[in-house]
């Protein structure tokens, strides 16, 4: 969705400003790499606190989360599902690599023989070389209230570090809630940019449905 999203802003900000080919050629050629949070945790699903709370419960408090790195490309594709297709098979590579098992333990190997700052500065150094960061939290099943007073949506926002980009994403009930965190330097327009994933998430269900009725 993202990628279709840069795809479809880079080409109607090429038309607007009457770019020529090789303009155009150079945005599709556009190689961005994102940092994606992983769930390492065995059980995925929302627990009962009074569960978690039970002496000897299999349900560990703390973050228990992985870090993998992932390219994007932005270039239009005819076929709308060929995002989708990409996207999968990419992180089926990213997750048979062990890689986010792999940064979470060199993050926890730093913090307990080096300390707090050291992480901090491979932290820091992960996310310099990466242009944006996605993070994605799985929500209530069934609608929520707090003092009767109902819960229409729940949004996450986080900043990290020197991104000019940042994409949260949260499930409540039937629905998502994505919310963009940007640098206005860069992004000047980052309503347009909501709006274009939101299209490229429409268009892409509306090629899936298609192609499941043939």
């Amino acid at each position: 969705m993202t990628q279709a999203g840069l795809s479809y802003m880079s080409r109607k900000y090429a038309d607007e400003h009457t770019m020529g080919v090789d303009t155009k050629k150079s945005l599709e050629i556009i190689h961005l790499r994102g940092t994606l949070a992983v769930n390492l945790r065995p059980y995925t699903k929302i627990e009962d606190l009074a569960d978690m709370m039970t002496k000897g419960t299999k349900y560990a408090w703390g973050n228990f989360v992985g870090v993998v790195r992932f390219p994007l490309w932005v270039r239009s594709e005819a076929d709308s599902l060929e995002y989708v297709r990409r996207a999968r098979a990419t992180m089926d590579r990213k997750i048979l690599s062990l890689e986010a098992f792999n940064f979470y333990g060199v993050i926890k190997f730093t913090m307990n023989f080096f300390g707090e700052k050291v992480v901090q500065a491979v932290s820091k150094r992960l996310y310099d070389h990466t242009t944006l960061t996605y993070s994605s939290v799985m929500g209530p099943n069934e609608d929520i209230s707090i003092f009767d007073h109902p819960i229409l949506y729940v949004a996450a926002s986080a900043l990290t570090g020197s991104q000019v980009f940042n994409i949260h994403i949260v499930s409540y009930v039937n629905k998502i809630i994505i919310s963009l965190a940007v640098d206005a330097t860069v992004i000047p327009d980052p309503h347009r940019l909501c709006d274009d994933m939101v299209e490229s998430l429409n268009i892409i269900k509306s090629a899936a449905l298609e192609r499941g009725s043939h």
